[in-house]
């Protein structure tokens, strides 16, 4: 790997229990882990109603379930998906580079 190449790495993380606000990390970026609370459903993704960094306002994005998504989100919208039938964890971190 030569200097320009880089990876992106979670450096903190949490787990979003409370979405009747809305949640964000005062502007930093985060990815999310979506986990469902069924054993038994099948679903590959799901709707996620948040911004991304480049966005001017909130809108649906499907995200994994099972796995986290590669979208730099920065809020998530109020009661944005079902905290009932799904757990949701936040990632966040920084670039790596290669020296």
């Amino acid at each position: 790997m030569d200097n320009d190449m880089y990876s992106l790495r979670v450096l903190a993380k949490g787990q979003v229990s409370d979405l009747s606000k809305g949640f964000n990390l005062g502007g930093k970026p985060f990815s999310v882990y979506v986990r469902s609370k069924s054993a038994t459903e099948m679903a590959t993704d799901t709707l996620l109603n948040c911004k991304l960094i480049c966005d001017n306002s909130f809108g649906n994005i499907p995200v994994p379930v099972g796995d986290w998504t590669p979208a730099a989100i920065v809020a998530i919208a109020p009661n944005a998906i079902d905290l009932q039938k799904y757990e949701i964890y936040w990632g966040a971190g920084e670039i790596i580079r290669k020296n």
